[in-house]
């Protein structure tokens, strides 16, 4: 007999924070707004930092010196230096509306009961601070489900248009006559064609040689991205420097 731990349905109902996985979202919404290009460099030094007004500095942490980077090349060694960096060229608004266009903040509306919407903050919260931008533009301070990462990722496969996912392909009576077949349902158009396909690339080359190489399949074209968030300390606050939640991403 399964325990209540097993038989909760984690894809639908469980808010957490994905980490790097996320960061192909942010670079979409950075490109779909023209606030970045392809070409455009940024200098990754190893952490990035920022000095307020008040004097307070914000920083935060990247795993390596990366030096200089393309869009492509910070997907590729997922660096929070340029992302963050990246962050900082849109407005709140803009970032906000971005990733909330690609679903983030919202069910999915899949047949599937207790759904969570995630969290998306908003700058009145009361935890909003001058690094949750940037924060979130690497994955964190904010909570999505894996049904949302599903979802959004069609966007990048449909040429900008992200899919209603279901889990009803058909339905039929007692007798087995078919009274519901599903066919696919293409939502609104949230990014161009043109910045999905971009996307779909930069995810490529993280599979051919970046982050992403373990999940290469022969001379099958895949595009992946991987994350490794840090786990909420639930003891003493912040994060965990021990505990992470590890993912991949694939299409």
């Amino acid at each position: 007999m399964a325990t209540k731990e097993e038989i909760v349905d984690r894809p639908a109902v469980t808010a957490y924070e994905p980490g790097s996985v996320f960061k192909i979202f942010s670079v979409a919404t950075f490109l779909d707004a023209g606030v970045i290009s392809e070409s455009e460099t940024f200098y990754c030094d190893g952490h990035y930092e920022r000095k307020l007004p008040s004097g307070e500095t914000i920083r935060i942490n990247c795993l390596e010196h990366h030096g200089l980077l393309t869009a492509r090349d910070a997907l590729k060694y997922s660096c929070n230096d340029a992302l963050a960096q990246m962050s900082d060229k849109i407005t709140t608004e803009g970032f906000l509306n971005g990733i909330r266009r690609l679903g983030f903040g919202s069910r999915t509306g899949i047949e599937l009961p207790s759904e969570t919407p995630g969290k998306i903050k908003d700058p009145d919260d009361d935890t909003w601070s001058a690094r949750t931008k940037p924060t979130m533009s690497i994955g964190q301070e904010l909570t999505v489900s894996a049904l949302q990462m599903v979802e959004a990722a069609t966007a990048l496969a449909n040429g900008g248009r992200p899919m209603q996912i279901t889990c009803i392909s058909k339905i039929t009576d007692r007798d087995g006559n078919i009274e519901y077949v599903h066919r696919p349902q293409a939502k609104e158009q949230v990014l161009s064609p043109l910045t999905a396909k971009r996307i779909l690339s930069y995810m490529e080359t993280t599979a051919q040689s970046g982050t992403g190489s373990r999940a290469k399949i022969g001379d099958i074209s895949i595009g992946v991205k991987t994350g490794t968030a840090q786990m909420a300390d639930t003891i003493n606050g912040g994060y965990s420097d021990t505990d992470f939640l590890s993912n991949c991403i694939a299409a």
